[in-house]
């Protein structure tokens, strides 16, 4: 073995950005320049680090998982060898003829033949490994595969590594908020619950942990907010959003901030990629003007026409003492709403009066 190449490999576990070329060095090995590592999550979510002539085609692969199926993971784990397997020792050519992947993502490509290892990591997910070459100079034979099976040990734990680090990094956000007495909750983007906090587990059964780990609020409205939350602010440019959920069983109303964790190439191995962040809503002193235009982005119009409505002063009286009229003032409280996820004047007055009501103190 390549003693340099060993060093490299356990470098990449704790500085993920080295991977490439990493990966690079084992293509080569094998005649090849395109290969990839990839996590898959159990909600079928794909992260990837790739060489760079193999990175489209591991951006078009995970961007349609539901898709591209790829049953030789599966076979690998479950043939009970850990190792390297080429195409061919998993599936015969007419399959890999029919099969999605290849007619529609290896194929266009110039790609003709794959191979890989695939490891299982506690958390459920999978790591995997996979090469792919052109047609030249044929398929991956097993001697090639035994060739990179020297390093497979090394891969795993090289990889293991990675996905504990990346682990620890949404344990670490967690333990911190814990500190400051937060509940919190690191999440992939599908909602699912990496990791949580003492303080987020003690508030179910109104916010917990449910069904395969996945966050649920008990309050409907706002947990189809959340849903929609999550479904929105993938991508490339990640948002805050904050979600109300309103009081219940003598509990004051909470506020769920879901804030995108700033994407390192370690999180490809953690799969976290937001924290839940929870407050309680308790009625200060002072006037909500600076916690609502933190909390939802409203104006200073905005949040003045939410302040007087959770002192208990109606729409006809806020036009009144500031001068505006009242479609004004309406279209100002629609403003509130719809950043609050509220529905009803009356759900935003319970939301934002919290203990008791707050006096108003002018514009």
């Amino acid at each position: 073995m390549d003693n340099e190449l060993l060093d490299r490999i356990y470098e990449a576990a704790a500085v993920p950005e080295t991977w490439p070329d990493v990966l690079a060095e084992l293509a080569g090995m094998v005649h090849s320049r395109h290969m990839g590592l990839m996590s898959l999550d159990i909600d079928r979510r794909v992260s990837f680090v790739a060489t760079e002539a193999y990175r489209q085609v591991g951006a078009d692969y995970a961007a349609n998982t539901e898709r591209y199926d790829n049953p030789r993971p599966r076979r690998a784990l479950g043939s009970g060898h850990a190792g390297f397997f080429s195409d061919l020792e998993l599936s015969s050519q007419a399959e890999l003829d029919r099969d999605i992947i290849y007619r529609e993502l290896l194929y266009p490509n110039g790609l003709r033949h794959t191979a890989g290892t695939a490891i299982a990591v506690p958390t459920s997910d999978i790591l995997v490994f996979d090469i792919a070459r052109a047609g030249a100079p044929g398929p991956f034979t097993r001697e090639e595969m035994e060739t990179l099976d020297t390093y497979r040990p090394h891969l795993a734990r090289a990889a293991l590594l990675a996905h504990r680090l990346g682990l620890r990094a949404a344990t670490g956000a967690t333990e911190a908020l814990q500190l400051v007495g937060l509940p919190g909750a690191a999440l992939t983007a599908s909602g699912r619950v990496v990791v949580a906090n003492r303080l987020f587990e003690e508030l179910g059964p109104r916010v917990s942990a449910g069904a395969f780990d996945h966050v649920q609020i008990a309050n409907r409205a706002a947990h189809e907010a959340l849903k929609q939350a999550l479904a929105t602010t993938t991508g490339p440019v990640h948002t805050a959003r904050s979600i109300p959920i309103p009081a219940a069983g003598g509990e004051p109303a909470l506020i769920a901030h879901l804030v995108p964790l700033r994407r390192a190439a370690h999180d490809i191995f953690a799969q976290a990629e937001f924290l839940l962040v929870l407050t309680a809503v308790v009625a200060p002193e002072a006037p909500l003007t600076e916690m609502l235009h933190g909390l939802f982005d409203l104006t200073p119009a905005e949040a003045r026409v939410a302040r007087a409505l959770a002192s208990g002063i109606s729409v006809e009286e806020i036009a009144l003492r500031h001068a505006i009229s009242r479609e004004t003032v309406r279209t100002q409280l629609k403003g509130v709403m719809a950043k609050t996820a509220t529905t009803r004047q009356s759900e935003l007055v319970r939301l934002l009066a919290g203990a008791r009501p707050l006096p108003e103190t002018g514009s």
